[in-house]
């Protein structure tokens, strides 16, 4: 998937609401539809867009009676990184696997958990869960955020070289692009 179809499939306010509602559990067809008030068809056309785009996935459950029902849930951990200032527009998509680490591990837990009757351990148990999500997300965070700042002082030296070299206004613009496209900025 390129970084177009996930703005594609974000400019759509009841995409963003299947997303929305199933990453909090997942949600078969008559569930979403009841919440979003999107009629099935309508919203079966934008589940199948989103699992062909590998954002959803689909888990067939077999009942003893009728069908199986089809539940629908976040593929992978997606991360748009848009910048946008005077002198770049760029888009960086990346994707890991929610079926990993501490998402395979949290996830794992969250469904034995649901598998708990009495509601008060339950609720314990999930917020345990989220307790060590939160911790795991802040260490990611502050990773985060040093890496931005690095490249934030790299773009500052790259601009302060640039102006070092004192060139004519038309010869910026191409040495501008040569040298990102050598160190695959965008």
């Amino acid at each position: 998937m390129h970084s177009d179809e996930l703005l594609d499939i974000l400019g759509n306010s009841t995409r963003r609401e299947i997303i929305r509602l199933v990453s909090q559990k997942p949600r078969c067809l008559s569930e979403l539809s009841r919440e979003t008030g999107v009629e099935k068809m309508a919203l079966s056309r934008h589940l199948d867009y989103m699992t062909r785009a590998n954002i959803l996935t689909v888990e067939e459950e077999r009942n003893r009676r009728g069908r199986p029902r089809k539940y629908y849930e976040i593929a992978d951990t997606i991360t748009l990184r848009v910048s946008i200032s005077p002198t770049e527009f760029s888009t960086r998509l990346s994707r890991r696997s929610s079926r990993s680490g501490a998402s395979e591990l949290a996830g794992g837990l969250a469904k034995h958990a649901l598998r708990i009757r009495d509601p008060v351990s339950r609720l314990s148990a999930l917020s345990e869960i989220a307790q060590e999500l939160i911790r795991e997300r802040e260490y990611h965070e502050e990773c985060l955020e040093r890496v931005e700042d690095l490249l934030e002082e790299v773009r500052a030296l790259k601009s302060q070289t640039m102006s070092e070299l004192d060139l004519y206004g038309s010869e910026e613009p191409l040495l501008l692009r040569l040298t990102s496209s050598q160190s695959g900025e965008r």
